[in-house]
């Protein structure tokens, strides 16, 4: 699967502006910022993205309830999402990965290994 568009979703200023010149300048992708999980909903249906990264924590609605909801839309639910969070525990993970996300990954991260981390994550899923 080519990833061409990523729909970030984080309510931090600072972690969304690392992220973004991470995702472009290494990934080389566009990038589309949500600020929380009802963004995101909408952000989804009128972007399409290649891949949605998602936070657990925001206000409105959090990262979990937003990926049931992507999951549960036949338009969006082939959309897929990584979860990029503080969240480390394993409940948590187990938690997202449940709600049908195909990666975590834990924040703090590393700017210039996070590409190279989420394709990591793609290629897993696409082996399995």
């Amino acid at each position: 699967m080519e990833i061409r568009k990523v729909l970030l979703v984080e309510d931090d200023e600072d972690i969304q502006k690392v992220a973004r010149i991470s995702l472009q300048f290494r990934g080389g992708w566009d990038v589309t910022l949500a600020m929380d999980g009802e963004q995101c909903l909408s952000a989804a249906a009128k972007e399409r993205p290649d891949l949605i990264l998602l936070d657990c924590m925001m206000p409105k609605m959090d990262g979990y309830e937003a990926c049931r909801r992507l999951k549960q839309d036949p338009a969006l639910r082939d959309i897929p999402v990584i979860f990029l969070t503080a969240r480390a525990q394993e409940t948590e993970v187990k938690k997202g990965l449940l709600l049908g996300a195909i990666g975590y990954l834990i924040k703090p991260f590393n700017p210039m290994s996070l590409a190279a981390e989420i394709k990591q994550i793609l290629q897993n899923e696409k082996g399995t």
